[in-house]
């Protein structure tokens, strides 16, 4: 099925129409995809298949539509009826914080960690807003110096 896929897409590379596809051609490629073990040849064979279909899509808008299938022309479908809006002319809100944001220098270089929420990486003269919590807990350490900010 590699071997017929591959050949398929060197076609459909190499002509300008849209080349006509055997009956569940799509359905077929998904089965043997599905039920590939060596996960080097389920790479390759996914490779072919995605590319078959962009081709075939690109192709499919830009000219010629008449050797699609089914799924082929509900994608097309899809984007001919994209609906795009008009970004506003609103004026961006403020942020509200409820946390205590410090401005600290990196002192040291330190491994990346996490809050739960994000995950920071720190390197040497970084120049980072973080939680106060967090700025604490490094500069008990000598990782980060706080700024003093004047206003």
């Amino acid at each position: 099925m590699l071997n017929e896929l591959k050949k398929f897409f060197i076609r459909e590379i190499k002509e300008d129409k849209i080349s006509k596809l055997p009956e569940n051609f799509y359905n077929d490629v998904k089965e043997y995809i599905k039920n590939l073990e060596d996960e080097k040849e389920r790479e390759r064979a996914l490779y072919f298949y995605r590319e078959l279909r962009k081709i075939r899509i690109y192709k499919a808008i830009y000219g010629d539509r008449e050797n699609l299938d089914d799924e082929e022309r509900n994608i097309l479908n899809l984007i001919e009826n994209l609906e795009f809006k008009e970004k506003s002319e609103e004026e961006p809100k403020d942020i509200y914080i409820s946390k205590n944001i410090q401005l600290v220098r990196a002192i040291l270089n330190f491994p990346s960690f996490t809050d739960g929420k994000f995950i920071y990486s720190i390197e040497k003269n970084d120049i980072l807003s973080l939680d106060e919590k967090i700025v604490k807990i490094l500069e008990k350490h000598s990782i980060v110096k706080r700024f003093k900010v004047e206003l």
